[in-house]
């Protein structure tokens, strides 16, 4: 049974067996398909639906029941452990090391609840030899922005503000008129990402990181091209305290984290929670110290303990979570639980812009990133299709997460290391778990 799904339990045909929790959550899952129908001034019609229900439930109707021969992962947690291990090795070996710790997480909720199995390998205390759980905690730095996006489409929804306001409706920024909320979702706005800027400190408040931006020329007339900047989705975050009078960690909290049952996500404030591992990084790229090119062996592997960014990302990217979690969050979102359908397709419909600059991506693998949504970024993984998600990359930290629409299949990948590819990591975990799917049953 997964963590946030259920699944009927078999019985003899003419004996039917009742597993009375399973019983009580396949009744909830069937609520809330049809909430709209159980309205508090039809006693009678809701009264007549729960009598069918009950009747449907006890003789193991499809209509609750989320079996493994419809949408439950078909790689086995032993065989994604050993593919964890291949990755450790193949990813560190241009660098002489092996990478320290590996966890991911496929699930599948296409017939319904998603089904999830997670597996891990290598250290939770990299150069420490403490062996990673499938409970341990990462941080999953920019898939962050999922968060932030979802939550002010939210707020697009309930009339509280439009994609098309100018920034200028909340902050001074110069150029403010020009520059929308959509074009910040989007990364259009040409506006400069304050981390990359001189006076980036780990003590700056999201205003002090936006007034970074402000002093500085704009890369490009907003909307008229794309470039990846961290300072959108912090403007975004200050916009949507203002919009809902409450704090961006309150508002994503409140509405994905408890809902979607994410136990194991929280918002880094600074202070860890759970069982929250160590991230590392290898003794190149900072200053005095050499370049990082692989293939250069002969690096060693230090800890992240104390990461610059950690805080300062705030709604950019300082989310911790686990894959497990990762792929419930994706799954939700993908799934219509948690924006309606037309601001779905805005998050992943990528912008003329993104795609135009992303041409001259390279290929990770059998991954290739196409395109850039408004909060959304679109995959293509070779011989599966098009997926959709979000990487993450922060001090001692890499993730990425990806669902494919064509076949249910989400899954995510988080390691505590720098550098890890989890662009190649999460296509080839894709291309495998697809191959998985796809065997005869």
């Amino acid at each position: 049974m997964s963590r946030n799904g259920f699944r009927l339990l078999s019985s003899e045909p003419r004996k039917p067996r009742i597993d009375w929790p399973v019983w009580r959550a396949c009744i909830q899952h069937w609520i809330s398909r049809h909430r709209p129908q159980l309205t508090s001034n039809q006693p009678l019609r809701y009264s007549a639906l729960l009598v069918a229900l009950v009747a449907v439930c006890m003789s193991g109707g499809a209509s609750c029941s989320n079996t493994s021969s419809d949408s439950s992962p078909q790689i086995s947690r032993t065989e994604l452990e050993q593919s964890l291990a291949k990755l450790r090795q193949s990813q560190g070996a241009p660098w002489g090391v092996t990478v320290p710790g590996l966890a991911a997480a496929i699930g599948s909720g296409a017939d319904g609840p998603v089904e999830v199995i997670d597996a891990v390998s290598g250290s939770s205390n990299p150069p420490g030899n403490t062996a990673l759980a499938t409970l341990d905690r990462f941080h999953v730095g920019s898939v962050t922005k999922t968060f932030t996006a979802a939550l002010i489409m939210q707020l697009a929804q309930e009339g509280k503000l439009s994609l098309s306001d100018p920034i200028s409706k909340w902050i001074e920024f110069p150029g403010g008129d020009d520059i929308s909320i959509r074009m910040l979702l989007g990364h259009t706005s040409g506006i400069q990402s304050f981390d990359e800027l001189p006076g980036h400190s780990r003590m700056l408040s999201p205003e002090q990181s936006i007034d970074l931006a402000a002093a500085v020329p704009p890369l490009y007339t907003p909307g008229s091209s794309w470039a990846y900047s961290n300072t959108n989705y912090t403007i975004l975050g200050v916009i949507a305290e203002k919009v809902s009078g409450s704090t961006w960690e309150s508002e994503v909290s409140e509405r994905f984290f408890g809902p979607l049952g994410l136990r194991d996500t929280y918002v880094w404030s600074g202070k860890s929670k759970g069982s929250t591992v160590a991230g590392s990084r290898l003794t190149c790229g900072q200053p005095n110290e050499p370049k990082c090119a692989p293939p250069r062996p002969g690096f060693r592997i230090v800890p992240e303990e104390d990461g610059f960014d950690w805080t300062v990302s705030w709604a950019a990217g300082a989310i911790v979570s686990t894959p497990a979690d990762l792929v419930r969050w994706m799954d939700g979102l993908m799934g219509g639980e948690v924006v309606d359908k037309a601001h779905l397709e805005l998050m992943m419909t990528p912008t003329p812009e993104s795609v135009q600059e992303l041409q001259v991506y390279p290929k990770f693998g059998p991954l290739k990133w196409t395109g850039d949504g408004l909060g959304l970024l679109q995959y293509q993984i070779d011989g599966v299709g098009t997926a959709y998600g979000h990487e993450g990359l922060i001090n001692g930290f890499s993730a990425n997460v990806a669902h494919i629409p064509a076949t249910g299949l989400t899954v995510a990948v988080a390691s505590n290391f720098v550098p890890f590819d989890t662009f190649e990591a999460l296509g080839y975990l894709i291309v495998q778990a697809s191959a998985a799917a796809n065997k005869p049953r």
